[in-house]
């Protein structure tokens, strides 16, 4: 174990029908879960470019004016590895031309209806969920779900249950 955290990206990423993009990881921490697109972000780049970056190599998707969500602070103590991830969110403009490009990181990738996310989350999703449906609860608590015109305040709504 490093005794500094790593600084990881991860990009919450939206279709046309305002599914999210989710990969089931097969190497490194959290195998068999189920994380965004994302990486460690390298020097000297932007939180966006690393996101961007991170998404188009993983997936051949391009994404558009990602935007910040939040930061969780995550340590997973199997692989004793401690992590500062960085959240973005951002809309697809190619969700159809979607690959598998990183096959040694992920089984596959799967658009996921915010109702409908699989129960094995990645430590670091799980923790941005919980975070946002916290700051978001008083906001949100509308029973119209189509007076919301941000993903992540509809994500919030659908999984308060779960949290």
């Amino acid at each position: 174990m490093t005794n500094h955290p790593c600084i990881g990206i991860g990009a919450i990423v939206f279709n046309s029908k305002n599914e999210i993009l989710l990969g089931k990881r097969i190497s490194s921490h959290g195998e068999s879960s189920y994380a965004p697109a994302g990486g460690h972000l390298e020097f000297g780049a932007t939180f966006e470019e690393c996101a961007i970056r991170e998404v188009l190599e993983a997936t051949n998707l391009i994404i558009e004016n990602p935007q910040f969500i939040a930061v969780t602070n995550d340590f997973f103590e199997k692989e004793q590895k401690h992590y500062v991830s960085i959240f973005l969110k951002a809309h697809c403009l190619n969700e159809h031309e979607l690959q598998n490009l990183e096959s040694h990181k992920v089984e596959s990738w799967q658009w996921f209806a915010l109702d409908n996310l699989p129960s094995n989350l990645f430590l670091s999703l799980k923790r941005l969920i919980e975070k946002k449906c916290h700051l978001y609860k008083e906001i949100i608590d509308e029973p119209n779900l189509s007076n919301f015109k941000y993903p992540d305040a509809y994500l919030c709504k659908t999984l308060a249950i779960r949290v």
